[in-house]
């Protein structure tokens, strides 16, 4: 299955929604019959690829808290800054997993890979939100809106900076953009909202 989600994640990161499992057992040199012993279909697969690409982004995530010093705001911020140092760093993954719908589902129940589906990284986020207001670092009524608005602010420039907003700019009559700048002043106010 592993030779599966890694194929199929390299096809929908390249193909996106025109990914086929036709193609899919071609590139793995098997039947399309023999690649239905390990998924159902497409959507099915697209869970599978996501939730691992969750789970690694969980696994650095985690590794990034237990190696913080400091209090929940200050990592409250590094993992903004991971964040936005993804969509940089690999966009099509990013896109893949932050601005893809899946594929439709062939029926009503959701299949094992769906039910799974997980949102690594977000609960991070609203643990470390959480802690924070355990602790009174942070006055919030409700960790879950905040972590979710915290998330929404920094998708955005994720987005802003991403090659699919490339032109967006182009004959502006202002400073001229740049990306690395922008999430350095994105991550600074990330920072004021906490002081």
């Amino acid at each position: 299955m592993e030779k599966i989600v890694d194929k199929g994640t390299e096809l929908f990161l390249k193909d996106g929604q025109n990914m086929s499992l036709r193609n899919l057992a071609r590139e793995l040199n098997i039947t399309v019959s023999g690649l239905y012993k390990y998924v159902d279909n497409k959507r099915e697969l697209w869970f599978a690829c996501q939730n691992r690409a969750f789970d690694q982004l969980a696994k650095e995530w985690d590794k990034m808290e237990g190696e913080h010093k400091g209090n929940n705001l200050e990592l409250v911020g590094k993992f903004g800054k991971a964040f936005l140092e993804l969509s940089l760093r690999n966009f099509p993954l990013f896109k893949f997993m932050f601005l893809h719908d899946p594929p439709k589902a062939n029926s009503e129940k959701p299949g094992p890979n769906e039910l799974k589906c997980n949102r690594g990284g977000f609960t991070n986020l609203f643990k470390t939100v959480s802690q924070a207001v355990n602790s009174g670092e942070l006055n919030t009524p409700n960790s879950m809106y905040f972590s979710l608005a915290l998330w929404g602010f920094v998708l955005g420039p994720a987005i802003i900076t991403s090659p699919i907003q490339a032109g967006f700019f182009e004959g502006l009559e202002s400073e001229e953009f740049n990306k690395m700048e922008f999430h350095k002043y994105v991550y600074s106010l990330i920072l004021k909202m906490f002081k």
